[in-house]
């Protein structure tokens, strides 16, 4: 198995939480020569102020390789503002990348700092930067070209000392040529390129995530599954992953959590949707059904609420998500609590 250090310590999958304090780039480990060089170019730029753009399909771990530059580069001693633009409402994007003053609008309150004003000197990461607005994209555009911004409702002017990275799994170059992005801030926004490649470009680098992803969900769940069979590993090759690493991980840890015999095997209930057997939320070889990753988290979340025996709390708790959020995805995908056995 491949490694990108000398002495790496404890792996860093490309897909654990990039809340993490620190990443070093030592934590990421790879056998294939694409993601290799991703590595070798992200660590080159990391010491120097150049932005870098990430481009990469959902799942890849564009994230993850924004907060190991962050944290080999020169402002790893301050802090890393992850930003999802796609996932904010475009009225709130404003006030959550300025922030806002007291009585701003309706239920500004308080003075809010924005992303810019927490992160200081450390970086944002502005990932999904193609679903921003035309309109959103011209006040980006400011604070990259002037390095100054202001609250919104405020006359005060900040200063933007934050280091920015973007990433996205778009063709922003083509949409740049269609006007829905503008191509002044993309070619301020470009500075160093890298390409994260898509799983099914990586076969190599598969057994090694599997077995570190199998690892991290036997600690996460108290699970003890000694291994993977060959057969399950064939299936894992034999997949194209269209959620990438984060459907990886997404399969292993329903898989673990569900399986009765001593190493994952075919028979597994979740494995089984990898055939087409089960109906379960994980792709099928080329040519069968391509399941969404709706499908995917649904059937995760039912695995971890079945294995929490109904406790929301404790399903929290193993999903890494909010209170708020768990009830949102359950009544967004009809999980009745009363009948988990029967779903």
């Amino acid at each position: 198995m491949g490694s990108t250090a000398d002495n790496p310590g404890k792996p860093f999958t490309l897909t654990e939480s990039y809340r993490h304090a620190t990443l070093t780039f030592q934590q990421i480990r790879t056998s294939n020569p694409a993601m290799q060089e991703a590595l070798h170019l992200a660590k080159e730029v990391a010491e120097h102020d150049i932005p870098v753009m990430l481009l990469g399909e959902n799942g890849t771990g564009k994230n993850v390789l924004a907060l190991a530059v962050h944290t080999s580069g020169p402002r790893r001693d301050h802090p890393f503002m992850p930003v999802n633009s796609s996932a904010i409402p475009e009225h709130l994007l404003e006030s959550e990348l300025f922030g806002h003053e007291k009585g701003a609008f309706t239920s500004a309150d308080r003075i809010q700092r924005g992303k810019f004003e927490l992160a200081g000197k450390g970086t944002i990461f502005l990932d999904e930067v193609a679903d921003l607005s035309l309109s959103a994209q011209a006040k980006i555009l400011r604070v990259v070209e002037y390095k100054q911004f202001e609250r919104v409702g405020g006359e005060a002017t900040l200063n933007a000392e934050a280091r920015l990275i973007t990433a996205t799994n778009r063709d922003i170059r083509g949409l740049v040529k269609s006007g829905a992005f503008r191509e002044d801030l993309f070619f301020r926004l470009r500075g160093v390129v890298i390409r994260i490649p898509a799983l099914r470009e990586r076969p190599e680098d598969i057994p090694i995530l599997a077995h570190e992803l199998l690892e991290d969900a036997n600690r996460k769940y108290g699970k003890g599954i000694q291994g993977i069979s060959t057969e399950v590993m064939d299936l894992f090759l034999r997949s194209p992953w269209p959620g990438n690493i984060r459907e990886f991980k997404s399969v292993i840890a329903s898989a673990v959590i569900t399986e009765r015999e001593e190493s994952l095997s075919p028979r597994n209930r979740t494995l089984q949707s990898l055939t087409g057997e089960g109906g379960g939320p994980a792709p099928a070889p080329a040519g069968g059904r391509i399941y969404t990753m709706e499908e995917m988290e649904r059937r995760h979340i039912l695995s971890v609420l079945r294995h929490a025996k109904g406790s929301k709390a404790e399903a929290c708790r193993l999903l890494e998500i909010s209170r708020p959020t768990l009830d949102r995805k359950i009544i967004r995908y009809g999980i009745d609590l009363g009948r988990l056995d029967e779903e």
